[in-house]
């Protein structure tokens, strides 16, 4: 059977036109519970987001909302972390792998001290290892407003431009099918 048959598309679409409501806030959930260095693993903001660009593209979902849900939830999720890692440095400075490796700590704090919004912003791009760059910014004192000036503008331009491959599928796909 065909995955990607016609009447499996229209099923996913008449499901979600029936719960579009739910759209934004899941998207914003996700994205929350992503940034988290506790949760990262569990979801998969990016294939949301792509998702989300499709039903945007299908009209099920309105593009400010899931931007701004997108954007709001990274953002809010990297500031928790950052506050985790803030809070909890001398809890995770004595955790037997970083006791262990007192070089991984410099290497990180040094990477913080000389790159600082640059790390925080390529780290949106890198997949799971995001997390743990905020939560070593938060640990190792980063400045608060360059913190949040870098996470704010990498998440806008990543929830652009999943969205918008999202949206670019569903056209190629209704043309090429």
């Amino acid at each position: 059977m065909d995955i990607l048959s016609k009447d499996a598309i229209n099923g996913i679409m008449e499901f979600m036109r029936l719960h579009a409501a739910w759209g934004a806030p899941i998207l914003f959930t996700v994205m929350l519970l992503e940034g988290i260095i506790l949760t990262t693993f569990i979801f998969s903001g990016s294939l949301m987001i792509v998702a989300a660009g499709a039903l945007v593209q299908a009209g099920l979902l309105p593009y400010p909302a899931a931007f701004l849900a997108i954007v709001f939830g990274y953002w809010l999720g990297d500031w928790i972390n950052y506050e985790i890692g803030r809070r909890g440095e001398h809890w995770f400075r004595n955790l037997s792998i970083v006791r262990n490796r007192p070089g991984m700590l410099e290497k990180a704090e040094n990477l913080i001290a000389r790159h600082g919004s640059a790390a925080i912003f390529i780290s949106r791009f890198m997949g799971p290892t995001r997390p743990f760059v905020t939560f070593l910014a938060g640990a190792c004192h980063m400045d608060s407003r360059a913190f949040h000036g870098a996470t704010l503008l990498s998440t806008m331009l990543l929830a652009a431009g999943l969205l918008n491959a999202g949206m670019t599928g569903v056209q190629l796909w209704e043309r090429f099918r």
